[in-house]
C-alpha cells in the first residue's frame, strides 16, 4: 500500500514538473523566435559583409526580407515581411557589440566589419 502511494506521488510530481516546463516554455516562445530570427539575420549580414567589403541599408534590407525563423518543437514561424522594421534594431545591436562599423562617406552610411 505505501509503495503505491509513492508511485502515485512520483507520477503527480514528474506530471507537475513537466506541466510547469510546458507553461514556462509557452510564455517564452515569443522571445526565443525573435532572439533566433535575430541571430540567424546576423548571421546572414557577417556572411555577406565577408564577401563584400561594404553594404548599405538598402543592400542589409534587401538581404534579410524574407528571412525565417521557427523552433523545433513548435509549429510557430516567425518572417521578416516589412525588413525596416528590424534593420535598425540589428543595426544597432551590431554597432553596440563591436561587430562592424559605421562608415561615413558623402552619401548614404556604408557598414563594414570590425577588423
Amino acid at each position: 500500500m505505501i509503495s503505491f502511494i509513492v508511485s502515485v506521488l512520483v507520477f503527480a510530481a514528474a506530471f507537475a514538473f513537466l506541466l510547469a516546463w510546458g507553461y514556462v516554455k509557452q510564455q517564452k516562445k515569443t522571445q526565443e523566435l525573435l532572439d533566433k530570427l535575430y541571430k540567424k539575420i546576423e548571421t546572414k549580414i557577417i556572411k555577406q559583409l565577408k564577401k563584400k567589403e561594404y553594404l548599405t541599408k538598402n543592400e542589409l534590407m534587401e538581404l534579410i526580407k524574407g528571412t525565417k525563423a521557427s523552433l523545433f518543437w513548435s509549429n510557430n514561424k516567425i518572417q521578416v515581411n516589412d525588413p525596416k522594421l528590424v534593420t535598425d534594431n540589428i543595426l544597432n545591436k551590431l554597432l553596440e557589440k563591436g561587430v562592424i562599423v559605421e562608415v561615413l562617406n558623402k552619401g548614404p552610411k556604408k557598414y563594414k566589419l570590425n577588423k
